[in-house]
Formats: structure tokens, sequence, C-alpha cells
């Protein structure tokens, strides 16, 4: 555990000594993998289907804040569509505008939410969002994880029905619809990622010791459950080990995350109690674990100093062995 604190009382001073360069980096990385995405999963205009216009976009978006990035990745996807159909661009630009203009602008840090649940899902990280949502978030923040499934589910039904239909009409809009609102994997992860959410969020509010701990692994092993139950009752078709390794993996980082943001030392709980003219308090204290990083201090030696010593040095080594013969 002290190499672990050691180890993040590094990064915290890197990142404040770096902290405007760091900024920029994400920034870009965060770009680059929404557009890249973007472009792997609906990318039939193959005009913007490159490296190089997903570098340029990603070195853009290092000027843009979440709510900003989160519209102009909107408008990549829009303009992918319209390539294919133009009414179909319409509909879903239309969605985008109802869900920046009435949700994301007001509310631009959990645009970041809405770009991590359509990124991480085909990865299978997607079920440590909910957790750390619940971690530092309150339930509202539902309601961006939402969004982000609903996003990924309707883009994975326009890709499906343009592979198999040539029809740019109102009939290919027609047919996404449908194929999204018959989507039963989609309310599933709707109903288990808000449950886990709140699950999360009411229990890491308890007064008990490693709260925090509890209140991932509660999150980790109700997400477990709670899909394979549900699989269950409805026949979902769902990959046991990729689920269960992402599982596990998205609960590690979330630790993690909850380590780098907050360490606490339950062992020196401190409860105390005080008054005032019209309460009577009962205070449970919990120190932050925190450890100096070490630090090194190299001492230089000038080397021509040191050959001149080395004269004198030698007669005094001379002279204390002839005084230990005598």
């Amino acid at each position: 555990m002290t190499q672990l604190l050691v180890f993040r009382e590094h990064l915290q001073k890197f990142y404040q000594k770096y902290t405007s360069f760091l900024n920029l980096l994400f920034r870009f990385l965060i770009g680059f993998i929404a557009f890249s995405s973007v472009n792997r999963m609906i990318g039939y205009h193959t005009m913007f289907n490159r490296i190089s216009v997903e570098l340029l976009l990603a070195a853009g978006s290092m000027l843009m804040s979440g709510s900003v990035l989160l519209f102009f990745t909107a408008g990549f996807c829009v303009v992918h569509i319209f390539y294919v159909s133009r009414v179909l661009a319409m509909v879903i630009a239309v969605i985008f505008l109802i869900i920046y203009f009435g949700y994301a602008k007001f509310v631009p840090k959990h645009a970041y939410i809405i770009f991590a649940v359509p990124i991480a899902i085909p990865l299978h990280i997607a079920y440590g969002i909910p957790i750390i949502v619940g971690l530092v978030m309150t339930p509202v923040a539902i309601v961006p994880i939402s969004f982000g499934v609903g996003i990924y589910y309707f883009l994975q039904a326009v890709k499906s029905v343009v592979s198999v239909s040539n029809d740019s009409s109102i009939n290919l809009y027609q047919a996404v619809l449908q194929q999204f609102f018959a989507c039963r994997e989609m309310y599933v992860m709707l109903v288990v990622f808000a449950l886990v959410t709140i699950i999360v969020y009411i229990l890491r509010n308890r007064e008990w010791d490693f709260v925090f701990e509890i209140a991932i692994i509660a999150g980790a092993v109700s997400n477990i459950i709670l899909f394979l139950v549900i699989n269950y009752l409805f026949n979902i078709d769902m990959k046991a080990i990729p689920f269960l390794m992402g599982t596990v993996c998205s609960a590690l980082g979330a630790w993690f995350v909850q380590f780098m943001r907050l360490a606490l030392n339950y062992a020196g709980v401190e409860n105390l109690q005080f008054e005032d003219e019209e309460y009577y308090y009962y205070v449970r204290a919990v120190p932050k674990m925190n450890v100096a990083a070490p630090s090194k201090r190299v001492k230089r030696i000038n080397a021509r100093h040191f050959s001149e010593r080395m004269p004198s040095l030698k007669e005094e080594k001379d002279k204390t062995k002839n005084l230990d013969e005598n």
C-alpha cells in the first residue's frame, strides 16, 4: 500500500506540474477516440473515414469543452449518415440537437459520460461507468448514461439496417426506428446501469469502514447478478466470458479512480461529540492517507577539484599509516 501511495503522490505532483499540457493532451486523446470510433462504427463517407481527418479533428478538439466536442462529434455522425440517407440524417440531427440544447449544453461535465458510454460498450468496460458515477456523482447522472446507451444502440440500428438495405427514402428511417425500439438489450442495459448507479450511491454514503470499496464490490456483483437474471428471463444473447472479464476490469478501474481521488485511513477513525446552543453533534472523522514522496538528492562532484585533492589525501593517508606503525 505504501508503494501505491508513493506512486499516487508522484502522479499528482506530475499532473500539477504539467496541468496545462496534460489537459490539452487528454482533450486530444478524447477527441481522437471519439472521431475514430464514429469512423469505425458508421464510416460511410470515404472522404472523412481517414486517419488524417481524425487527427485533424482531434487537434481541433483541444480547444473545445466537453459539450462543444459532443456537438461536433454528433455533427460528424450526421455527415456520415447523410452520405447514405438524407431523411435519416435529418432525423438524427434533430435528435442530437434536442440532446445537446436540452441537456448537454446546461450540464457540460456530463458530456464526457455521454461520450464514454458508446465508446466503452464495444470494449465490454462500460460496466464501470455506473460504478464510478455512483461514487463521485448523484443519481442524476443516470440521464447522460441513458443518452449514451441510446446513442450507441441507435447507431447500431443504423449500421444494421444500412448494411442490408439500399433504400434511402423514408422507409430506411422507419426500419431504423423499428429496430431501435425493438432492441431488448438496450432496455436491459438502461435498467441495470440505473440500478447499479443507485446502489453504489446509496452505499457510498453509509458510515462504514471501507465504504467505497464495499460500494464498488456491491456494484460489480449487482451488475453481474442483474444481467445474468435478466438474460435468463428474456433470453438475451450475451457472451459470458467477455461480460465477466469486462465487469472485473471495470471494478478494478473504478477502484483505481477512487484510490487516486480519495484514499482513507480507517485505522485512525475518530468519533467526536460536541454541542452548541441549538444542537448536539456526533462527528465521525476519517483521516486521509498521505505519504511524502521521497525526493532524490544528487551530489555533484567536480572531477578537477577531486584530482587536485588526490596528492594531499595520499599524504594524509601516509602520515596516518606511519603514526600507526610507530
